[in-house]
C-alpha cells in the first residue's frame, strides 16, 4: 500500500482471524521427497516385528505403537494399533515443508504427533493457506508464504508461525476474512 509504513499495515491476524498452529510430525520418516521412498519405508515398518518395529517407529509421548486415534479428515488411513498394522501404505500426499520445499507425507494420523485435523478438513481444491514464518530479527526469507498445498508450518527460523486457511469450511465455503 503506497504511503503506509510497516508499523501502520494491518496485522494478518486482523485480516484472517482463524489460524491453526503448525503440524508436529514427531518423526521424520513419514515425510520424504517422493511417494516411492515413503512406500518403501512403510513396507519396511510393517515387515518389522516387536522391538525392531518400535525402533523404526520412534515412539514419542504423543504416539506409540499402541496409540488409538481417529482418521485424518478426507483420508482413509487405518485406526487400528500400529503394533499390528500389516496393510498397504496410505497414499502419500504433497505438503509444503518450508519455503519452496514441497515434500510427500504419509497421511496416517497414527504417525503424526499433532496432525491438526482441522487443517486436513479444509484442505482441498480451491483452498489457499497463508503460512506465517516464525519471526526472528534479522532473518532472511519471506515473512508469509501462500500455498495451495497443505503446509506443515515448518519455519526455517526454527520458530513456528501460524497457518491461516483462506476458507474456514471445506469446498471453499465461508471465507476466513474479517468483515469489511
Amino acid at each position: 500500500m503506497p504511503g503506509v509504513t510497516h508499523d501502520e499495515a494491518p496485522l494478518l491476524a486482523d485480516l484472517m482471524p482463524w489460524s491453526v498452529a503448525p503440524l508436529r510430525p514427531g518423526r521424520g520418516w513419514p515425510m520424504g521427497p517422493d511417494p516411492a521412498s515413503l512406500r518403501a519405508r512403510w513396507n519396511a515398518f510393517v515387515r518389522a516385528e516387536g522391538p525392531d518395529r518400535e525402533a523404526l517407529f520412534r515412539p514419542t509421548r504423543a504416539r506409540t505403537l499402541h496409540t488409538a486415534v481417529a482418521q485424518l479428515p478426507g483420508h482413509g488411513g487405518g485406526t487400528g494399533r500400529l503394533a499390528r498394522e500389516s496393510g498397504p501404505c496410505p497414499e502419500p500426499v504433497r505438503v509444503l515443508h518450508g519455503p519452496f520445499d514441497e515434500q510427500w507425507l504419509i497421511p496416517d494420523h497414527r504417525l503424526i504427533d499433532v496432525a491438526r485435523p482441522e487443517l486436513w478438513r479444509v484442505a482441498g481444491e480451491g483452498q489457499l493457506f497463508a503460512v506465517e514464518q516464525g519471526y526472528v530479527p534479522g532473518a532472511a526469507g519471506p515473512a508469509v508464504l501462500a500455498s495451495g498445498v497443505l503446509p506443515d508450518g515448518r519455519s526455517p527460523a526454527g520458530r513456528p508461525g501460524r497457518i491461516r486457511p483462506l476458507f474456514r469450511r471445506p469446498g471453499g465455503r465461508e471465507p476466513n476474512v474479517a468483515p469489511g
